[in-house]
């Protein structure tokens, strides 16, 4: 075993001519390993981690289910800590206009539409607003300048942007909004219902009501009340009117659009592990967009052909592929056409990065523990003493 100091493919070179009998070689898809391994080792044989391949896989899923983002489904409800990583929310069978629901997923303006008075916005809601504006920007320049023929790559050194940025958003067509994400739950949420409560009678004091909620037995700070209560009182300046001498219905249940990560996600799980609700998403997703149909179809098909190490698959994959209506799908099998050697052999062959990946992820470890405080000579020596 060996820890190299930099990731540059001339050292990796150096380190496999100085051992000449390297025959198989585990690698991820990066192109710097795939050009040291070349030069460095001409002879011997390389094999592109499975791992890797769908993690490559799924970022295309995930670029393509972004293009038709307003295709995608509306999502009834809020996630819980639990269901944010095993499980996705019901599908909303009430339909809902896009237009609210941007409203109500971004809190903002689009370019050219109405904007909420600032007096009306929080400060979260305010920051989301500036953050949205200058991604707004940025993507209106990196289109001009795409348009007057600048490469990508010129423009994400004008603008300081990587060149993930400048691809997304020419791949994009329109401007790609971002999908809101799960929130942790709230210490306050065990009080909501109290709160609510104590609101309706009247009582709008946020030190008060922090006191009441301590001796209840809550542990956060009397600031974090002081911050909700003060979202309530700029959106409800009073108690809920009474109809009848009944309470005001509760409102709706929030809903939010699915996210082309969670659907990418569903896109490359195993069936078998999915839920019922799960598998009643994918059915309405491909129903809705012929486009999806066809991504879940060879998406699912290729992860089978990892999984189960079919090589003889590939080819037929590929020309599939190659003739999908998807830009991003196009693009990965143009990828794994220039990586083929390495991709037949990670499909035919036992080999992968799996006890690397480990030594990796202890590596790092190690690297948190000891940053600014050692050199790369005494990091080598903690890594390899227990390897």
């Amino acid at each position: 075993m060996e820890v190299l100091p930099d990731r540059e493919a001339d050292t990796v070179v150096g380190w496999l001519r100085a051992h000449r009998g390297v025959k198989i070689i585990s690698r991820d898809r990066a192109g710097t390993y795939a050009e040291a391994a070349t030069r460095g080792a001409p002879r011997a044989r390389q094999v592109a981690d499975r791992y890797h391949v769908l993690v490559n896989l799924r970022d295309t899923l995930k670029d393509a289910l972004a293009r038709h983002q307003g295709a995608l489904p509306v999502l009834e409800g809020a996630l819980t800590s639990s269901q944010r990583s095993t499980e996705l929310l019901e599908v909303s069978t009430a339909p809902v206009e896009a237009s609210q629901q941007h409203e109500r997923a971004e809190g903002l303006q689009d370019h050219g539409a109405r904007t909420a008075e600032p007096h009306t916005l929080t400060a979260a809601e305010r920051r989301r607003q500036i953050s949205r504006t200058n991604r707004f920007a940025r993507y209106e320049q990196i289109v001009t300048l795409h348009r007057e023929g600048l490469s990508q790559r010129a423009i994400a050194r004008l603008l300081h942007v990587s060149r993930k940025v400048v691809h997304r958003s020419v791949r994009a067509g329109t401007f790609p909004e971002r999908a809101p994400t799960g929130r942790r739950q709230s210490k306050l949420a065990p009080y909501l219902p109290y709160l609510r409560k104590r609101w309706e009678e009247g009582c709008h004091n946020g030190l008060q009501l922090a006191r009441e909620l301590q001796a209840q037995g809550f542990r956060g700070s009397a600031s974090l009340v002081r911050r909700l209560i003060g979202d309530w009182r700029a959106r409800l300046p009073g108690p809920p009117e009474r109809v009848r001498g009944k309470k005001r219905q509760a409102a709706p249940p929030a809903r939010r659009r699915l996210s082309p990560r969670r659907a990418s996600w569903l896109f490359v799980k195993d069936p078998q592990q999915l839920t019922a609700g799960q598998r009643a998403l994918i059915e309405r997703l491909c129903q809705e967009h012929a486009d999806f149909q066809e991504l879940y179809k060879l998406g699912q098909d290729f992860v089978q052909m990892v999984r189960q190490r079919q090589a003889r698959r590939l080819d037929p994959w590929l020309a599939r592929a190659h003739q999908s209506s998807s830009v991003e799908l196009r693009g990965f099998a143009s990828g794994i056409t220039r990586d083929y050697a390495a991709i037949q052999a990670a499909l035919s062959l036992p080999w992968s990065q799996g006890q690397v990946e480990g030594q990796i992820t202890r590596l790092k470890f190690l690297k948190r523990q000891m940053y600014g405080r050692a050199h790369f000579a005494v990091l080598r020596a903690r890594v390899l003493r227990r390897a």
